[in-house]
């Protein structure tokens, strides 16, 4: 990591708000975010949401309406909520409701604005980086971002200019006030996109920045910490690794967030532990000597924004009616204990044979090969310790060409908390056929086909044959199989056409129950 810039670093965000921009000082203080056990910042446990539907906001209102969002999270009384009743954010807002107490009613935007003792604007105009500027300066402000076209309403609800920011962009911030900014965390947000992400940008204090894949992005993410991470996403027009390859270099990991929304709010609840429920606890079964064992795993467990939306109403994925037939495996971010728990909690109680693992690859997004060593170790002491909180024991690794190397695994399985890792090439995931490397005493499982739309092998009836055939003995490894099942090209149904077919001694085991019965009874 570059030392750029970090000597005139202020301790975590505890600098005066405003200090260089004039004289606004907002009616609230910054936030010390993270309690003793939490990675990320988080917002206050809110008292009152304001529920705003989000398809009655102009694009302009939202990037006004999630600044505001995110400076009142830091308060934790009275703050607003974007909704959207056809996804999850209904499910999350009614959870909020009925499990932690807190009120909602029918908001009003602007009357929230009057009510909420912010009296500043930073200035922006649609269509230029200067979105994400005043985003990021929202933060340190304690001033809402207003897009031109709203300046004269603003003005007229009593609000005051505090910066105009529409001729600057990314680099104009990270030069005059990257030591004002958190160092740990990012957020990567196309400027095209007005309210996504951006109420934890400002209740976090962090860089907003959009560059594509550029020497400008490889400064900002050389300048984070060690096992700092990217929230967000970023140019994968000429693929995902062009950005995640720099990133893990660097010893940064990305999460996957780019259409997340209410973060502010919903980091606000605390959950210092959770329990699993559903596929039988993760319970290891006395094995049968004439069975071949299988799980079912989906791809993509790292997607917060997907577990936020359309992940449990749609009936490819955890909304399937299916859904409980059989036990299924599914990746979730160990981030979530910190950035949604009251989600995590939701995802584990709905649970009936469901099973969760970590997603690619531990704490976010990353190619553990390409992660220095110091970041490394740093990383998955981080994740062993979300992980026990979040009750999960196996992790999902997406990496190029390493499956056999033993020294870089011991960084993940030293730890007790993990099991084991389930192991997936870059290109293509069951490259390596369900072989399986040993490292700390401990299984690398890879996976042994998988389902994916358009690729040789990975359809239903070849997935069928090749388990049906496969060997029968779960004192050795090949007794075993991983099936990846592509999330956006395949869904439950096809998961059940192939579970449909299987012989009588297939049996369908949870993915961590699989990894657990690796390493007690196919130990060399």
């Amino acid at each position: 990591m570059s030392d750029r810039r970090r000597l005139t670093r202020r301790h975590a965000l505890g600098l005066t708000a405003g200090v260089g921009l004039g004289s606004l000082a907002p009616s609230f203080t910054l936030p010390s975010f993270a309690g003793p056990v939490s990675s990320y910042p988080k917002g206050q446990r809110p008292r009152l949401l304001n529920v705003l539907d989000e398809s009655t906001l102009s694009l302009a209102e939202r990037t006004l309406a999630t600044t505001l969002q995110g400076l009142l999270a830091r308060g934790g009384s009275e703050t607003l909520y974007l909704n959207i009743p056809s996804l999850g954010y209904q499910f999350w807002l009614d959870d909020l409701v009925s499990r932690y107490g807190v009120q909602a009613r029918a908001g009003d935007l602007w009357k929230t604005v009057g009510r909420s003792r912010v009296d500043g604007y930073v200035l922006f105009r649609t269509g230029t980086p200067s979105v994400n500027v005043a985003t990021t300066l929202a933060g340190l402000t304690g001033a809402v971002a207003v897009e031109e076209s709203l300046e004269a309403l603003a003005i007229r609800n009593g609000l005051r200019k505090v910066l105009d920011v529409r001729d600057k962009d990314d680099r104009w911030v990270l030069d005059n006030y990257w030591p004002r900014l958190r160092h740990d965390v990012a957020i990567e947000q196309r400027a095209d996109i007005p309210e996504r992400l951006r109420d934890y940008v400002t209740m976090a204090g962090t860089l907003a920045f959009f560059d594509g894949n550029s020497a400008f992005r490889a400064e900002v993410v050389d300048a984070l910490d060690d096992d700092a991470t990217v929230i967000g996403w970023g140019d994968a027009s000429q693929g995902e690794d062009k950005f995640i390859g720099p990133n893990s270099d660097a010893g940064v990991k990305a999460i996957p967030a780019d259409h997340a929304r209410n973060l502010s709010v919903l980091s606000g609840i605390r959950e210092d532990r959770l329990s699993q429920g559903g596929g039988g606890g993760g319970r290891v079964p006395e094995p049968d000597p004439n069975a071949h064992y299988v799980t079912f795993l989906i791809t993509d467990g790292d997607n917060i924004q997907w577990m936020l939306g359309d992940f449990p109403t749609d009936k490819r994925w955890f909304g399937s009616p299916l859904r409980g037939q059989v036990d299924l495996g599914w990746g979730i971010s160990p981030s979530l204990i910190d950035l949604a728990p009251s989600v995590m909690r939701w995802y584990y109680d709905q649970s009936v044979k469901d099973r969760w693992v970590v997603g690619p690859s531990g704490g976010g997004y990353m190619y553990p090969s390409r992660y220095p060593a110091a970041a490394l170790d740093k990383h998955t002491s981080s994740l062993a310790s979300s992980m026990e909180r979040a009750d999960l024991s196996a992790v999902q690794i997406i990496d190029f060409d390493s499956f056999q190397d033993k020294r870089l695994w011991s960084s993940y399985l030293k730890h007790p908390q993990i099991d084991g890792l389930i192991y997936l090439e870059y290109s293509r995931y069951d490259s390596h056929k369900g072989k399986v490397v040993w490292s700390e005493g401990k299984p690398v499982i890879s996976a042994r086909t998988m389902l994916w739309e358009g690729l040789e092998g990975a359809d239903e009836a070849s997935v069928t044959t090749e388990l049906n055939t496969a060997t029968r003995n779960p004192r050795s490894t090949a007794g075993y199989s991983v099936v990846l099942w592509h999330a956006w090209s395949k869904s439950v149904d096809n998961v059940m056409t192939v579970v449909n077919g299987l012989a009588p001694h297939v049996k369908i085991i949870p993915p961590d129950t699989l990894v657990k019965m690796v390493g007690e009874y196919a130990k060399p």
